[in-house]
């Protein structure tokens, strides 16, 4: 086999997108804002420039100027107001900063947990039976590929459509033959709010460890003066983000000679960080509120409705239909004959609305319309609305 053609399918970048979920639309937009937009909005985000400087007294050689920077980055430093005094050897510091070198690590750990449940989503998803990306995919060709024919394109979404009657008439046959509870949960429904409450419960935590490990303040002034640099004379009193810090260390020379020096420094990446924090935090609130009305208002909504979404396609299908019918045979169609086919015509109403309704109940169930919900979401409704027509075409074959 071509060496080249094996690289070729090996393709690290790829497999790299599939599982960090981007280019992935498996879910719905709120979602997508937690673990794809927040994410690029985090790991970019890199301080361009010399960290920290140390302003050295005039004995100090420029291999001592760098000493001190370097022992000063990696030990802790502390922060003095200007009106207090510098504490002596002994005493204890107060206000230390620890934390500053550690901001990436902070950074890539709150990607990890926006990353976290759509990764779940994803391997979780599979394992119950549901391919939805495939599926997303699949009808996502049928509307892109114009240049081909109506009849070429169809056949995606009817594959589509075949795969799904294959799932749901597996899984209704799996609850008939082994009447266990756990069988009989909507586990892609019950998986997919989970995911939900967990991508919430991350946010909330964010959320509340910046509020009272940074003491921010919920001000439009004080957030405000954190975001944005009002003038010339930076600010140097936050307690959180200090610009102007003390660091002390001891110079060893030979034999038990020491000396101890307290130098004044300057944090320039504590600007930086100090906007970072704070628009994440206000992100984090806007995020938050889209969360719980995603979760608690809008998918509420569609669950307690689930079966609208169906019924009202499929009434609106078959009275299209009807309509067609009745055009085509108004000129052949007689008052006597309409009147004699008034009680088949009810009849056939009866066991329609029956046919729906075991559609809905016990063969699509909570995890189809989920399911066909989310494909409405991530495609559009002409392409959901042909899928539904080939499942339900597929159904009346063989009802269950």
């Amino acid at each position: 086999m071509d060496v080249r053609f094996v690289l070729s399918r090996f393709d690290a970048y790829a497999l790299v997108r599939y599982y960090c979920g981007f280019g992935r639309n498996d879910d719905d937009f709120v979602d997508r804002l937690s673990r794809h937009y927040t994410n690029k909005g985090i790991f970019p985000v890199q301080f361009v420039g010399k960290p920290i400087s140390c302003w050295t007294p005039a004995s100090f050689t420029d291999s001592h100027i760098t000493y001190a920077d370097f022992i000063c980055w990696i030990s802790s430093t502390y922060y003095v107001s200007t009106e207090s005094e510098i504490p002596l050897p002994d005493e204890q510091r107060e206000h230390s900063i620890v934390f500053y070198q550690y901001i990436p690590f902070l950074l890539m750990l709150q990607a990890f947990g926006f990353f976290f449940p759509g990764f779940l989503w994803r391997s979780l998803s599979k394992k119950i039976g549901f391919s939805i990306q495939n599926y997303i995919d699949s009808l996502n060709l049928s509307r892109t590929l114009l240049i081909e024919s109506p009849n070429f394109r169809r056949q995606f979404v009817h594959n589509v459509a075949i795969r799904l009657d294959q799932c749901f008439r597996l899984k209704h046959e799996k609850t008939q033959i082994k009447k266990v509870f756990l069988l009989r949960l909507p586990k892609l429904t019950v998986l997919y709010l989970s995911i939900k409450l967990i991508y919430l419960s991350n946010i909330l935590l964010q959320l509340f460890t910046l509020h009272y490990l940074m003491k921010f303040r919920l001000s439009l002034s004080s957030l405000s003066q954190q975001l944005f640099i009002h003038s010339t004379n930076y600010r140097h009193d936050s307690l959180q983000f200090p610009t102007n810090v003390l660091c002390d260390f001891i110079v060893r020379f030979l034999g038990k000679n020491t000396h101890r020096h307290t130098v004044q420094c300057v944090l320039p990446v504590n600007v930086f960080n100090e906007k970072i924090f704070t628009f994440s935090y206000l992100w984090l609130i806007m995020m938050m509120l889209f969360s719980i009305y995603n979760l608690m208002f809008q998918w509420s909504f569609y669950l307690i409705n689930k079966y609208d979404f169906i019924n009202d396609y499929l009434m609106f299908q078959k009275k299209k239909k009807a309509n067609k019918f009745k055009k085509l045979t108004t000129e052949f169609t007689s008052t006597s004959l309409m009147s004699s086919n008034n009680n088949h015509g009810l009849d056939e109403k009866m066991n329609e609305k029956l046919l729906i309704k075991n559609f809905n109940e016990h063969y699509l169930k909570t995890d189809g319309i989920v399911l066909l919900r989310l494909l409405k979401i991530n495609t559009d409704i002409v392409t959901t609305g042909d899928l539904l027509d080939d499942i339900w075409d597929l159904y009346k074959i063989q009802p269950v």
